[in-house]
């Protein structure tokens, strides 16, 4: 029986191969060749995608000036974050003049970092066509698409996380050199230091240590403890913060996976074990498969001579996997809800796990015909970012979404109401983040934001200046979307004008605004806790 299956595979095999062109049976091109296509496939790709967002939106997305607003002022950790992320996000705009263009920039400088970072660990694994086909494979991937053009903590990861998984390999492949360990060590300290979820990473990599000979060498040297050193002193001042700021970070964590739902710790419902796990898994599948149908489709055959050592293929195994599957394992233990971005960074290796394990024959049909697949992909993923930004967002979408928030009219007119009727700048906005984070970025006062008037959320805050000097509140207008802070500032004593009604049109570029008329609108609704005779301003003008 297994012979006949065999012989019947070998003929439609066969049958197959007499279809395709000769280019099937040539060998793909030469590995400089490869190596300056690949150099200019990712500087074009990284160019599309810094001046997509440039084109088709005129409002930033929220992490971008929740990060500024964090960086300006100098903490070893904030509300939701750790500190490296923020201090990166104020830095880009305080070396371009605090304009945010720069944020479309870096989020490319991450993406193309790391898939550098895939190639040049590819090339120590296998083949360089099969290094160039597990980097061409991730541009499949949408998490380097539209994902990218956001610079947030995810797509940082982006970058900082391949860049340390080669770290780690050649530290554990070129004989433990103390260097290269205090680089991992390092590396690792900027992956948690952008984001907690990097521990995954961590736990993948120490069972790469446990898994493999090369790895249980390494903990008979002394390069390890001195990289893990290292990456103590990066997250101790971190740990002081939060144990001052009554862990706020964490308890954002486990608001964000609805751990604090009031079910029992270790309920076992259809939501811990089903629903939040496969929810998260097949959203996942959605698109990790649109890169895998072609790549099995081209490369059906496989080469057996294609190189690909025991370790190496342990090593991508562990890593392409284990950072997802230990979400998952989270979710189902904990019974939280696995937030869709937080997965972003999990698959730098995608594409070199395939290649080494499934060791596709690669020939110059099918490299160029899977190149011309993610190319094709590439232009299909920018249209619908454009069409979406442009119309689908602004002009047919029911809510609005961040970076179609009109941040820049609202500040503008705001901040010239609050002059208008106090002759000062103005030296506070307090609202939910999106409003606060808007105004504070965009309006020529640069006030200082005051997150949903928490004193957790913004430890820089101090509410007797707020009496002194006065501040704006802004919110959604809709009802159900009234905050609950409001009543707290009531009580609290603090003085507030009547509240005003105000329609905003949603951001769109004004090139785009004069060829489709004037988007949709939404309400808001803001009013001023005036500031205190002698504080500077003149009284309240009619």
């Amino acid at each position: 029986m297994r012979e006949t299956l065999s012989a019947a595979a070998g003929r439609l095999r066969a049958r197959i191969e007499s279809f395709l062109p000769p280019s099937a049976f040539l060998p793909a091109a030469e590995p400089e060749k490869l190596r300056r296509f690949l150099t200019v496939l990712l500087c074009a790709w990284g160019a599309v995608w810094f001046v997509a967002p440039l084109l088709a939106l005129d409002n930033a997305f929220i992490d971008v000036p929740e990060n500024i607003i964090w960086g300006s002022y100098f903490q070893f950790g904030y509300d939701k974050n750790p500190y490296l992320g923020a201090w990166i996000g104020y830095l880009g705009s305080l070396l371009t003049g605090n304009s945010l263009w720069n944020s479309y920039l870096l989020s490319q400088v991450f993406v193309i970092t790391g898939l550098w970072a895939v190639w040049r660990l590819s090339l120590r694994m296998t083949s360089p066509a099969g290094a160039f086909l597990a980097v061409i494979f991730l541009l499949g991937v949408n998490f380097y698409g539209i994902k990218s053009v956001e610079l947030c903590d995810d797509v940082m990861e982006l970058g900082f996380w391949p860049l340390l998984i080669w770290s780690f390999y050649c530290s554990l492949k070129d004989g433990n050199r103390i260097g290269s360990w205090l680089l991992t060590g390092f590396l690792a300290g900027c992956c948690f230091m952008i984001k907690y979820y990097g521990a995954v990473l961590f736990v993948s990599m120490f069972a790469v240590m446990l898994a493999t000979p090369e790895g249980r060498r390494a903990f008979r040297r002394p390069g390890p403890y001195l990289g893990a050193v290292l990456f103590a002193v990066m997250c101790l001042p971190n740990l002081i913060w939060l144990g001052g700021n009554d862990m706020v970070a964490f308890r954002y964590a486990f608001d964000r996976a609805a751990l604090d739902d009031g079910a029992p710790a270790f309920a076992f419902t259809y939501e811990r074990l089903l629903k939040y796990p496969l929810r998260s898994f097949t959203r996942t599948l959605s698109v990790l498969i649109v890169p895998l149908i072609p790549f099995f489709l081209l490369f059906f055959r496989r080469d057996e001579a294609m190189p690909s050592g025991r370790f190496d293929r342990r090593f991508v195994a562990i890593l392409a996997w284990g950072p997802f599957i230990l979400t998952l394992l989270f979710s189902v233990v904990s019974g939280g809800s696995i937030n869709y971005s937080w997965v972003v960074p999990c698959f730098p290796l995608l594409g070199l796990f395939f290649v080494l394990w499934f060791k596709p024959y690669i020939n110059a049909f099918s490299l160029r015909a899977f190149t011309g697949f993610i190319l094709l992909l590439g232009v299909v993923f920018v249209t619908i970012f454009v069409v979406r930004s442009l119309w689908q967002q602004p002009y047919l979408k029911r809510g609005c979404d961040y970076e179609n928030f009109p941040g820049k009219a609202l500040a503008a007119r705001l901040t010239a109401e609050w002059r208008r009727q106090y002759a000062v700048p103005l030296p506070f906005v307090i609202g939910d983040r999106r409003e606060s984070c808007n105004i504070a970025v965009y309006s020529t006062d640069r006030p200082e934001a005051y997150f949903s008037a928490n004193p957790n959320f913004s430890q820089w805050i101090d509410e007797n200046e707020i009496r002194e000097k006065g501040a704006l509140i802004l919110f959604d207008g809709r009802k159900k979307r009234r905050p609950k802070w409001l009543g707290r500032l009531a009580e609290a004593g603090f003085a507030m004008t009547p509240e005003i009604r105000i329609e905003e049109e949603r951001a769109v570029p004004g090139w785009f605004r004069a060829l489709a008329g004037a988007p949709k609108s939404d309400s808001y609704v803001y009013c001023f806790i005036p500031p205190q005779a002698g504080a500077g301003a003149e009284p309240a003008r009619p």
